[in-house]
């Protein structure tokens, strides 16, 4: 190696790159390092995996022998539906957004669809008809690969259409966003609810709501405030709000449902309000678990055992 190729040479992270690398001109020395990240995310994808699922199975393990052992109480088990009650409230999963993420965030997104789906199929009075819309192929991509069954979804439509082209009738819509001045105390019987399909870690402020604005759509937020005073701003992923929407429409409680789905990594140092008085969350010491702690397998093996659950009832 030359003296002048060594002067090339940076090292980020442990990682070894050359400077003078078609791929980074002219690009700011943050954009470089984001570029960077993401191949070593990449590079290191496949050991996090293996170790990810190892840890899981030695969690399950655990949590067995404990029970068999009397120590701990077995989980119970998830209710199945035999079939899907469609209620009158429905749902768009607005996904023209793919621009804006990496491939792991879309990956993350197709883990949430997913979750969406599951709750759907498992609401206990009535499901809501969910409409995907601006499917693109990096999302559809992953879908075919990660969650072959979407294709048989019951109550689920995935369209290439944008949301304005899919629905031109606005009336009826109601984008969510975290931002909206507006809040929606119940979920309305003939109204579609608008879910932005984004998994952005707070990169992109007023984006929903901003869009909504663009196209005239009405816009609220749930009333997370009346209930809990989130310690972090008040943004959740997009199973987290589906699956909030679903619980409400199974209880009509709003303070059940966020209490219930809400993670409580989000409670911590939150303020829960009952009877207008303020309860102080306590912070409790344990490790905190990644957003998609969840095995990818796992995951896909409780869609297939729905989708099979469901055509054995149709």
């Amino acid at each position: 190696m030359s003296a002048e190729t060594k002067d090339n040479i940076r090292t980020f992270l442990g990682k070894e790159y050359d400077i003078t690398d078609p791929k980074f001109a002219g690009l700011s020395k943050n954009a470089i390092k984001k570029i960077l990240r993401e191949e070593l995310y990449q590079e290191t994808k496949a050991d996090r995996t293996k170790e990810k699922r190892a840890k899981h199975k030695r969690k399950r393990a655990e949590r067995q022998q404990l029970v068999k052992e009397g120590v701990l109480e077995p989980l119970p088990k998830r209710p199945k539906s035999k079939y899907m009650t469609t209620g009158k409230v429905g749902v768009v999963l607005d996904c023209a957004f793919s621009d804006l993420m990496i491939e792991k965030e879309i990956s993350s997104m197709r883990q949430q669809i997913c979750r969406c789906y599951s709750a759907n199929v498992r609401a206990e009075k009535e499901s809501m008809p969910i409409t995907l819309t601006s499917l693109d192929e990096p999302l559809k991509k992953d879908l075919d690969e990660k969650a072959p069954s979407w294709t048989n979804w019951r109550n689920f439509e995935a369209t290439t259409e944008s949301l304005e082209t899919k629905f031109p009738n606005k009336e009826d819509l109601i984008y969510l966003s975290a931002d909206s001045e507006n809040i929606a105390h119940e979920l309305e019987d003939g109204k579609t609810y608008i879910i932005g399909g984004i998994v952005d870690k707070n990169r992109y402020k007023n984006l929903c709501n901003d869009k909504a604005k663009e196209l005239g759509i009405k816009t609220a937020q749930l009333p997370i405030g009346d209930y809990i005073r989130l310690a972090s701003r008040k943004v959740l992923t997009v199973n987290q709000v589906f699956e909030i929407m679903i619980k409400w429409l199974d209880c009509r409680d709003w303070e059940k449902a966020f209490l219930e789905v809400i993670p409580e990594r989000k409670l911590k140092k939150s303020t829960i309000i009952k009877n207008g008085v303020q309860v102080e969350v306590e912070e409790e010491e344990e490790e905190e678990e990644e957003e998609d702690e969840e095995d990818d397998d796992d995951l896909k093996a409780s869609i297939l055992e729905e989708t099979a659950d469901e055509k054995k009832s149709s």
